[in-house]
């Protein structure tokens, strides 16, 4: 039997299942010539790219309301103020920002948004100059999101390996 906190089953699937959506997401764009090459060209990369930034949306939605409808397990003690703010403030920002980006890279386009070529979300008519701010805001909340999941990812191993404590392990582990 566990003798830490634990996220539930379904707080880590989400989790995990949105770190490697993430990460496709990303590697389609930064090798996109190699993602062309492989996938069939760039028409393709875009809406893999795209599709699947709908199905981060949709896991961060379905993860608020886990959330809402579970809580969230106190995997750090009470005692460790400074640790608890930076945690929570980098766990809200990343949670914010999962949203903005998505919604921003629709919102830039101008087009319809072609999901899995099984859906077609109209496009919004806004100026040209809407839509390039939007694609700013699609580009800088990208790129403050991937800074916040490394220290993320950074936290995470501190605890495991500096402090040797079940942070960690509270989203890893199964749950008996």
């Amino acid at each position: 039997m566990q003798s830490y906190p634990q996220y539930s089953n379904k707080q880590k699937w989400i989790h995990w299942s949105s770190a490697l959506l993430i990460v496709i997401v990303t590697l389609l764009l930064l090798a996109k010539v190699t993602m062309s090459n492989i996938l069939g060209g760039m028409p393709i990369v875009y809406l893999l790219h795209k599709s699947l930034g709908v199905v981060v949306l949709l896991l961060m939605i379905w993860r608020i309301i886990v959330i809402r409808d579970q809580g969230v397990p106190d995997v750090l003690l009470k005692e460790q103020k400074l640790q608890r703010i930076l945690s929570k403030s980098t766990q809200g920002f990343i949670y914010i920002l999962l949203l903005i980006v998505p919604l921003s890279g629709y919102l830039m386009s101008g087009r319809d948004l072609n999901v899995f070529g099984l859906i077609s979300v109209p496009a919004i008519a806004m100026p040209n100059s809407i839509h390039q701010m939007f694609h700013s805001m699609h580009l800088i909340t990208a790129y403050a999101l991937a800074i916040l999941v490394i220290i993320h990812i950074l936290g995470a191993l501190y605890h495991y390996f500096w402090l040797k404590d079940k942070v960690l392990q509270s989203m890893l582990s199964r749950n008996d």
